[in-house]
This record gives structure tokens, C-alpha cells and sequence, in this order.
């Protein structure tokens, strides 16, 4: 019997990503009133325009890729992560067998002091409560790690996959 399990997180926005969406909107408006008025003082409104509403369509482009979301799918033990920008465009970010899961373990944002940057993908807020660490190892990159937050389905779902000795002790 096939298994398939999938759970979508959103990532909440801080202070820091508000400011940067704000001097996104803010810049195209005042760079949209310079293009504008040169273009009329110049003779060219048709372009001044089109390059208005082009600063616009870009600075909504931009924006959008501030709403992000990723996807844990969990498929016959193989387990997905997808990253959802402006729930429009989605991209895998990881792929790995839950049996070569080394470790699983609750979260605490000091590990990843300890980790190399580039093997760790955090798909979740890393202030929340039920984010764990999970430790696989692939073929070709080595080691990989997840920080993630699995609901209580996911987590059940992880379980029947991983080695017996981690899912003794897993999501405790």
C-alpha cells in the first residue's frame, strides 16, 4: 500500500522583511515620480509610463517572493521539501530516503552553531516550538540537515520510515 503525507508551512514575516517590502514599494514610487515627471518635462510620456507601470509590475514581483512556504511530502519512505514562493512557484529544495535518517531531535537554534551552513536548510520559523533537527545522509552531498516542524500526521508518517534505534526516541 502506497503512503502519501503532506503538510504545508507558512513562514511568518518579521520586522526585518515588513522594512524591506516597505523600501521595495517606497523606492518604486519615488523612482515611478522621477521617470514620470522627466518624461513629460522631456516629451516621451508613452515611455515614461510604460516604465512606470513596469517599476510597478517589478516591485510586485519582488515583493512576492517574501511569501514563502514549504511543502514536507513524505512518499513509500522518500521524503520531499518544497519551497512555495507567492503560492505560485514552487521549487525542491530536498530530496532523501527517511532510512538513511541519522538523527532526529528537537531544535534548539545554538546547534546550528556546530553545522556547516551550506548542508543546513531551515524550512520552518525557527522560533517555533515543534521544530526539530533531522540529520540524512545522501549519496554524492553527504551529510544533509533539516530543521523542520512536522504535525502530529507527518510525524507518524516519519516514524514508519526511519531506522527502529531513531524512532525509539524521535519527536520526544
Amino acid at each position: 500500500m502506497d503512503t502519501f503525507f503532506e503538510q504545508i508551512v507558512a513562514i511568518r514575516k518579521n520586522g526585518k522583511t515588513f522594512a524591506v517590502m516597505i523600501g521595495i514599494w517606497g523606492l518604486t514610487v519615488l523612482l515611478s515620480g522621477i521617470v514620470f515627471l522627466l518624461g513629460f518635462s522631456l516629451g516621451v510620456p508613452a515611455i515614461a509610463l510604460l516604465l512606470v507601470f513596469g517599476a510597478f509590475y517589478g516591485a510586485y514581483k519582488l515583493s512576492g517572493r517574501f511569501h514563502v512556504e514549504y511543502e514536507y511530502i513524505v512518499t513509500n519512505g522518500t521524503m520531499d521539501v518544497d519551497k512555495i514562493l507567492n503560492k505560485s512557484s514552487r521549487k525542491r529544495v530536498l530530496t532523501f530516503e527517511l532510512s538513511t535518517v541519522s538523527r532526529l531531535e528537537k531544535f534548539n537554534p545554538a546547534q546550528l552553531n556546530n553545522l556547516n551552513g551550506k548542508e543546513v536548510t531551515i524550512a520552518c520559523n525557527q522560533d517555533d516550538p515543534g521544530a526539530y533537527l533531522l540529520a540524512a545522509t545522501t549519496e554524492g552531498k553527504g551529510t544533509l540537515y533539516l530543521v523542520f516542524a512536522p504535525d502530529e500526521r507527518l510525524r507518524g508518517a516519519i516514524v514508519k520510515f526511519i531506522p527502529k534505534f531513531i524512532a525509539n526516541s524521535a519527536f520526544k
